[in-house]
């Protein structure tokens, strides 16, 4: 259930084996209208930061290639 105001950051990380994707509901919105893919190389982590602006709309922002 989102929360209006609430806010964070979900970090994910790929497995040894890597290529694992993530899907997004439509009620997350990013840059553009383009939703990014994490990274996919084994071991890697990708950063999503999230704000709620309404209850149908979750701003957010990626960061890929940390590690």
């Amino acid at each position: 259930n989102v929360k209006v105001g609430q806010s964070g950051v979900i970090i994910v990380t790929q497995d040894a084996t890597g290529g694992r994707t993530l899907s997004f509901g439509n009620n997350w919105k990013f840059s553009r209208g383009i939703v990014p893919a994490i990274n996919p190389a084994a071991g890697s982590v990708t950063v999503i930061h999230y704000y709620a602006l309404s209850a149908t709309q979750v701003l957010a922002a990626m960061s890929k290639a940390i590690a």
